[in-house]
This record gives C-alpha cells, structure tokens and sequence, in this order.
C-alpha cells in the first residue's frame, strides 16, 4: 500500500485485469475500480471512513468463518 499523499494512497489488485485505486488530493477522496469497465466515484471523509468499517467488519467476519471451515 503506498502513501504519497496527494496522490494515491492505495492499489489493490484484484487478480490480472482489476484493480481498486484510492486517491486523495485535499478533501477530494477518489475510488476507483479499474477494469474492463472503469468506474470512478468521489466520497467524503465520512463516507470513507463508513466503507472502511464496513469492510473491516466484512473482513473480520470472513476470517472467522475461514477458521470454522478450515477446523
């Protein structure tokens, strides 16, 4: 994950063809899922960080669920 703020901040690849770039220049945070079909979106500083909890929350529950699986 590189920081060089402004700039991007992240990029996530997802495998060969897509990816997630998040982008911040001032209070302007960009997310963008790059692949075959590109979409780019603006969200605020709230929103953000509500996505970042969701996706923690998500995470955090995939991994409990790959423990039960895997035992």
């Amino acid at each position: 994950m590189a920081n060089d703020y402004p700039g991007q901040i992240a990029r996530i690849e997802i495998d060969e063809s897509a990816a997630i770039c998040v982008e911040q220049i001032d209070d302007e945070i960009t997310i963008a899922i790059a692949s075959v079909v590109g979409v780019h979106f603006q969200v605020t500083a709230e929103q953000a960080l509500e996505l970042c909890r969701a996706l923690a929350v998500a995470a955090e529950n995939a991994a409990k669920s790959r423990v039960r699986v895997e035992s």
